[in-house]
């Protein structure tokens, strides 16, 4: 079990030819033999409970959110896809969107799914139902600017798993029991799966919400590869 464990998150984490986002880009390396004091079962027990309560809590938020889908070919951009909203809400409280620019679309390569791109953010989420089907692994412990973060990895225990919700590498503010970064495979995106990165920081000083989610890497699309790069930005959180 553990060899194809092992197996299957080199899959996972491994940078292929075509992807260009990097795991630890920024960082310094992890140290492997550090010990930290979250447990592969603390996280079992406490990350997946604060995910289901920011998941409880994001509806109540407004924000500003900037959607880029671009194609590539080599490394210059030949068309892209771009929207910014804000969401917000009514004097009677119901959410509302304002598109404040676009959308503009330029593609010719790829044709976008008619999908909610913010449902993206949910194939992140490690809640209870994810974790009934997967192995948290502790890898180490990794240096962020302002905390020290621990690091573990979420593998499938088969490939029917592996085929949905997120597999890959978190790393988790101890102190909170709280996931600041996540990369790897995500499921539900407009493109099928794609190794993602994704970044949160604390809002109202409890909750960690996301700041972007971005890909960059080839897909199938009408028989052919093409080069997509895509980035979803959250910022100015206001509480309803």
């Amino acid at each position: 079990m553990l060899r194809y464990a092992s197996f299957l998150l080199a899959a996972v984490l491994a940078t292929s030819a075509s992807a260009q986002i990097k795991c630890s880009e920024g960082l310094e390396p992890i140290d492997h033999q550090a010990d930290a004091r979250m447990t592969a079962m603390d996280f079992i027990h406490n990350v997946p409970a604060n995910e289901v309560l920011f998941a409880k809590a994001y509806p109540n938020f407004g924000y500003r959110f900037e959607i880029s889908v671009q194609t590539l070919q080599d490394q210059t951009v030949d068309g892209e896809y771009r929207r910014v909203s804000t969401i917000d809400f009514d004097s009677s409280g119901a959410r509302r969107v304002t598109v404040n620019e676009g959308p503009t679309d330029t593609l010719t390569r790829i044709t976008l799914p008619s999908g909610d791109f913010e449902s993206l953010r949910d194939g992140f989420a490690i809640t209870p139902e994810v974790m009934a089907d997967r192995d948290i692994v502790y890898s180490g412990r990794q240096k962020f600017p302002d905390f020290n973060s621990a690091v573990f990895d979420i593998v499938p225990r088969n490939d029917i798993a592996a085929e949905r919700g997120f597999s890959g590498r978190v790393w988790v503010r101890q102190r909170d029991s709280a996931i600041a970064r996540s990369c790897g495979r995500a499921f539900g995106g407009p493109f099928g799966p794609m190794r993602y990165l994704a970044l949160r920081e604390k809002v109202a000083d409890k909750y960690y919400f996301p700041t972007l989610i971005k890909a960059d890497e080839a897909v199938r699309s009408g028989g052919q590869e093409v080069h997509v790069r895509v980035s979803l930005k959250y910022s100015d959180y206001k509480a309803r």
